[in-house]
């Protein structure tokens, strides 16, 4: 019966495929339901980054109407540790053939939406407290496809997958965007090898420091641009802010929880941080919160009985002091104003003028560092756009989409 159900999932990638299908490369058939992201360990030791270990059609809620198809596949990759893992991303093809050269492909990085399994977009349901959040991007991704580019949009590392999410840790997420496109061109020969990496928020900063590693992130390609949206940076400061605010409730719970899953994710960077947040730098309630952030995702983790009821100042423990100067180091490495961008390589940064979430001043000074750092720079501001609404179609999609295609073209 298992044969016969195996047979099944590769007849329906197969005929999903047909439309493309001198273009593609059939892998594996993955199981149906939770397990496709939880393989055998033999299998996730199997390969290099970027290969895969098996793929489906994806699931109706992960697909953007325009797409000739969308798969979600599940491929190869380093934990942060420096670990075999997996990760998993969805792939959407344009309805357009690819041109001479074969389709260009913008890797396309998420907002946040926690660091629960559930909160993978490619796992999404319709009762998923962040489905709005994992949807907030479909007018780029349309605007991508009805461009005829190939969009990839990784889940991150831990986010879906076996292992923790190392939220807003720059190397990590560079690692996923980088090793989603390897995958996406193990599956597709077609997909040629000029490619470019965007995202929003998190995914902001994703797509920063994937522009770090160099046009040749991934040998034998070429990356051709980067674009950032929002990116945050200035994360220290959200804990320095911290003390003064002794109050929970609306307004303040986005700050706790921010503040919850950066400390998760510093300390998935440098685990001594974990000793230490039991010694005393986080406070016993902060410390009982802790398991939230694997179990819930971000709108959980806001709510009264999550991190949204601690107030800012009720995190930090007795012994706050004998973590900071390491958290602080960790920060700052994965703070975008941080980042080198290799020479050559153009950045695009958009922002909207009333974000309370990443003030438009921050984003401002990361643009000038990066000008006095030689980075050719397009910057944009718009003057109605929050946090929530910069992909919206009114907003950055088309300028930003003009300069893709600009640089895949």
């Amino acid at each position: 019966m298992r044969s016969l159900s195996r047979f099944l999932a590769l007849a329906l990638t197969l005929a999903v495929a047909a439309p493309a299908a001198a273009h593609a490369v059939t892998p594996p058939a993955g199981p149906r339901g939770d397990a496709f992201y939880a393989p055998p360990a033999s299998l996730v030791r199997g390969g290099p980054p970027g290969s895969i270990v098996w793929a489906r059609t994806a699931d109706p809620l992960v697909r953007v109407p325009g797409a000739r198809r969308t798969i979600t596949v599940l491929h190869r990759s380093r934990a942060i540790d420096g670990t075999p893992n997996v990760a998993s991303a969805s792939v959407a093809f344009p309805r357009a053939d690819p041109p001479a050269g074969g389709w260009r492909t913008v890797v396309w990085n998420h907002v946040t939406t926690g660091a629960a399994d559930s909160c993978a977009p490619t796992r999404t349901r319709e009762d998923s407290p962040e489905r709005e959040k994992m949807t907030r991007a479909d007018p780029m991704v349309r605007a991508l496809l009805e461009a005829g580019f190939v969009v990839v949009r990784p889940d991150y590392e831990g986010l879906g997958t076996p292992g923790g999410h190392p939220y807003l840790v720059g190397r990590s997420l560079a690692r996923t965007s980088v090793d989603a496109f390897r995958a996406a061109r193990a599956v597709a020969r077609r997909i040629g090898p000029r490619w470019l990496v965007a995202g929003h928020s998190e995914g902001g900063q994703a797509a920063l420091f994937t522009g770090a590693l160099g046009r040749a992130a991934v040998p034998g390609t070429t990356l051709e641009g980067v674009v950032a949206m929002a990116p945050p940076t200035h994360m220290r400061d959200y804990f320095a802010l911290g003390p003064l605010i002794p109050v929970a409730g609306p307004g303040v719970a986005e700050l706790s929880t921010l503040a919850g899953l950066i400390l998760h994710g510093a300390a998935l960077a440098e685990p001594r941080l974990a000793r230490l947040y039991r010694e005393g730098a986080l406070s016993d309630r902060a410390l009982a919160l802790l398991p939230h952030l694997e179990e819930r995702c971000f709108l959980e983790l806001g709510r009264r009985d999550s991190w949204g009821g601690l107030a800012p100042a009720a995190i930090p423990g007795p012994r706050l002091d004998a973590a900071r100067e390491l958290l602080y180091r960790v920060l700052d490495e994965s703070d975008p104003r941080a980042v080198r961008i290799p020479a050559g390589l153009p950045v695009r940064l958009d922002q909207g003028v009333i974000d309370p979430v990443v003030p438009v001043v921050f984003t401002e000074e990361l643009v000038a560092g990066l000008r006095r750092g030689g980075t050719d720079v397009t910057y944009r501001r718009y003057p109605t756009a929050t946090h929530q609404n910069i992909t919206a179609a009114d907003q950055a999609v088309v300028p930003a989409t003009a300069w893709i295609a600009a640089r895949l073209r």
